[in-house]
């Protein structure tokens, strides 16, 4: 009995000991197997490209094709990722073994490793020994639809079974993709091949086509000799010069196409388009997570938490989720995770997956941009903080002062050029539009991939320092002042600047919204010969601006809106070259000596501010080269003289008008009409804007208040009506309250019906979004008969009983968010369509 005990332990033991032998050799013969794996890369490659070239020569000869080779091919490609991740974090894996290999500090994640690296090696032996020859003995066509091996996707279902519906119809010949980099275009379009394999009997042929940015003809004719759907255009594709007959009904052919430019789309004659979006916040959490199966790096709570931040960093672009998981994957330690934040906030270059894998791939959109201008333009915009809402007027402004965009002295012309290059980087997927038409938004990726490209490819780290919403409650360290070109330091806690950079070459200083910042030294502006644009606006709590700002001899753009400053240095008067001066709500006035200095002003914006006096208006006409002009006003007298000089009238761009009381008939704002954006009148006594007259005869519809966005009035006695807005044909926003009791009707019938005919090219209302009625008692209708109102997102209507009737349909309504102030008043309402039930 003890003998038969003393075998069993012995050979338990023995199994026991090669087991862990076998389990140890992952961590003792790692740099053998890393060593080995390097080796088999390259031969796995080689052997990939030769197999491929064998296949497309049978093809060109009519020979079939052997599917033994197409499952190989796809494994290689399945396998080689793993084994480019694998070599690429060998260093660090390295570096966790201590005691010269032989004792780990962290043996469970090291095992884990070593054994996969050993496992991806034995697969790779095994695939190279058991490559196909690639030889046929049968002739024939090939397939009509190739599958193509592809990974579960997340967050794409909703899309694939709209561009898939979209696909079927049979007035759909052409299909057009479009979105930003590294969204999921190609993974779409991929997708779709599947569904295709499935419908068999529906197409014959099926061709896949790459398309490169240097559209070869030829090339693109030898691919469709073997597959199609167009991957990634970058410009138009002649079909017919690549031997694709147009696809209609009749011939029951289809083109899908993917592209990074809506623009393309238009110029491919496309039957419908689709804009590829990013991820939602949870969608793009689970394609980040599942990085991570198979290892527990996010059980631990602290890490878990980090992950959710960089995960959000990612802006739910896939790519950027997939690249940053993966590179992720095994990293353990909070100090990791925390640096690989740091490093995202601060350059994405010196992240080097990030830089290799997504930042060179997004730039072939920058590169696709033309224009030296454009590109320079794309790189300001990530000046501005993550997340936030650039205004397209403060952003071209900017281009302006900065001299990058400037058509030969034509402001006008500049202004409308800058609008197209916004309208052009949208058209590019590099800027998102936001819900309000008034501003855009910078993708966080593609801000860190503008970041890298402003930085030299981040060779020149100083060249842009943006430090925004950062919590810096000091100025930043920066090792080389005199690299620093641009400066962006908004939304910080910084309370005092009292150091004195030696900064040569900067341009633009943009050091806003912050609620502490209280002082500024003088010393601090002493070394800046060359900066252009200073914007200290939305300081709350700045009273005060040293006399220094004086010597900023190159200043261009000074903007000073929303602080709490007492006084302008006398010095500003100095500042010959300052073409934009904003000093918008600041409650103190414009010293005359300074505002008769700055002669070659172009934009003043002195709205809601001090009110402005007669003298002032006096100086102001001394501005022979001013364009545009925000005022408020509290005296009609001051008002009248204005409105008289016809050259300062017609740059109005924004007027508040304060307790204006007009008794001797309405005022006349006909002079103002070109250029007035935004009006808002509080309290006072006003008939109208315009003279009675206006409404009628032919020449009425040429006079109109084209760029008005914004209408607000309130308290204000002796409207009878707002009829003067049909000549708003852009308004955005009306939010009128507590005004006339006289008000019955916002649009009267009586006076605009001569105008409003048949023939007439004056559509109310139709950019509307957004319009508040409040607080009148006697108010009957907003207009007699329904409007389409297709851009309308919001109504809200309060203490206004008599109002019966909208002019729009229940139907209409349920696309907007329409509110009031009791239910009661809301069940009363007609509507057009009464026929529709609730």
């Amino acid at each position: 009995m003890g003998n038969v005990v003393s075998s069993v332990l012995s050979i338990g033991f023995e199994a026991a000991k090669n087991l862990l032998f076998e389990k140890a050799k992952y961590i003792l013969e790692l740099e053998a197997h890393l060593e080995a794996l390097e080796k088999v890369k390259p031969d796995l490659e080689d052997a990939k490209v030769a197999l491929k070239g064998k296949l497309e020569m049978n093809f060109r000869n009519g020979l079939g094709r052997d599917e033994r080779c197409k499952v190989w091919i796809s494994k290689v490609e399945a396998i080689q990722p793993k084994v480019t991740k694998l070599l690429e974090d060998s260093t660090a894996e390295i570096e966790r073994l201590s005691m010269c290999g032989y004792c780990s500090s962290n043996f469970f994640l090291t095992y884990c490793y070593g054994r996969d690296v050993l496992e991806t090696l034995k697969e790779v032996q095994s695939l190279l020994s058991s490559k196909p020859s690639g030889e046929v003995a049968s002739t024939g066509p090939p397939p009509g639809i190739e599958e193509r091996a592809t990974e579960p996707t997340v967050g794409l279902e909703k899309m694939l079974e709209t561009t898939w519906s979209h696909l079927m119809e049979k007035d759909v010949g052409i299909l057009g993709l479009y979105g930003m980099g590294g969204v999921g275009k190609s993974t779409l379009l991929e997708k779709i091949n599947e569904k295709l394999v499935e419908k068999k009997d529906e197409f014959e042929v099926v061709i896949f086509v790459w398309v490169s940015r240097d559209l070869q003809v030829e090339k693109i004719q030898n691919e469709i000799g073997e597959r199609l759907g167009i991957y990634d255009i970058w410009e138009k594709v002649k079909l017919k010069d690549i031997g694709i007959p147009f696809p209609s009904q009749a011939n029951g052919s289809k083109v899908v196409f993917t592209t990074r430019s809506k623009v393309v789309c238009g110029r491919m004659r496309s039957h419908h388009v689709l804009e590829v979006k990013k991820l939602d916040e949870e969608n793009a959490w689970e394609l980040f997570r599942r990085n991570f199966r198979g290892n527990n790096t996010l059980s631990d709570p602290e890490i878990l938490k980090l992950a959710r931040q960089l995960c959000e960093k990612c802006g739910g672009l896939p790519l950027a989720l997939n690249v940053i998981g993966e590179t992720m994957a095994y990293k353990t330690s909070v100090p990791e995770w925390q640096c690989a934040i740091d490093d995202l906030d601060s350059n994405a270059g010196g992240f080097p997956e990030v830089e290799d894998e997504i930042l060179k791939i997004l730039k072939f959109s920058y590169d696709d941009l033309k224009d030296e201008r454009v590109k320079q333009c794309f790189q300001y915009c990530a000046l501005f903080p993550q997340d936030a809402g650039i205004d397209k007027d403060v952003l071209v402004e900017y281009w302006i002062s900065e001299g990058i965009i400037d058509e030969g002295g034509d402001r006008k012309r500049t202004i409308n050029e800058g609008h197209k290059i916004i309208g052009d980087l949208v058209r590019a997927c590099l800027l998102m539009t936001v819900d309000t038409s008034e501003k855009v938004k910078m993708h966080d990726v593609l801000r860190q991939m503008a970041l890298w490209v402003a930085s030299s490819f981040g060779e020149k780290e100083e060249n842009f320092i943006v430090k925004t919403c950062a919590g810096l409650k000091d100025m930043p360290k920066v090792t080389d002042w005199k690299a620093v070109r641009r400066m962006s330091l908004g939304r910080n806690e910084i309370r005092d600047i009292s150091i004195s950079p030696d900064c040569p070459n900067l341009t633009t200083l943009l050091l806003t919204r912050s609620g502490t910042l209280a002082n500024i030294s003088g010393e601090f502006f002493l070394s800046m010969p060359k900066l252009v644009i200073l914007d200290l606006s939305t300081n709350i709590n700045l009273a005060k601006l040293p006399e220094e700002v004086s010597k900023l001899v190159s200043l261009r753009h000074l903007d000073l809106s929303r602080t709490c400053l007492e006084n302008l240095p006398e010095g500003l008067g100095k500042l010959t070259q300052l073409r934009y001066f904003a000093l918008r709500g600041v409650r103190t006035r414009p010293s005359l000596s300074v505002i008769s200095s700055l002669v070659n002003i172009e934009m003043l914006l002195l709205h809601d501010t001090t009110f402005v006096s007669r003298e002032l208006i006096d100086d102001i006409k001394l501005m022979k080269n001013l364009k545009g002009l925000g005022v408020s006003i509290n005296d009609v007298v001051v008002l009248k003289r204005l409105l008289s000089i016809p050259r300062l009238a017609s740059c109005i761009q924004h007027i508040t008008l304060e307790r204006v009381i007009s008794k001797d008939g309405p005022l006349q704002f006909e002079t103002a009409m070109a250029s007035l954006r935004s009006i808002e009148i509080q309290g006072g006594t006003i008939s109208d804007i315009m003279e009675h007259t206006r409404y009628g005869g032919r020449s009425t519809s040429a006079i109109s208040f084209q760029n008005l966005s914004v209408v607000k009035i309130s308290r204000v006695n002796g409207m009878q009506d707002l009829s003067w807005l049909v000549f708003a044909p852009n308004v955005i926003s009306i939010h009128v309250m507590w005004s006339s009791r006289e008000l019955q009707e916002i649009i009267s019938r009586e006076k605009v019906s001569g105008i409003l005919n048949e023939g007439s090219s004056i559509v109310p209302f139709r950019k509307l979004r957004e319009i508040q009625l409040r607080f009148f008692m006697e108010l009957k209708s907003i207009y007699w008969e329904r409007l389409e109102l297709p851009s309308l997102e919001r109504v809200f209507i309060m203490m206004c009983p008599k109002l019966k009737k909208l002019p729009f349909s229940k139907e209409r309504a349920y696309y907007f968010d329409l509110r009031a102030h009791n239910e009661e008043w809301f069940e009363r309402l007609e509507w057009e369509d009464e026929a529709i039930e609730d």
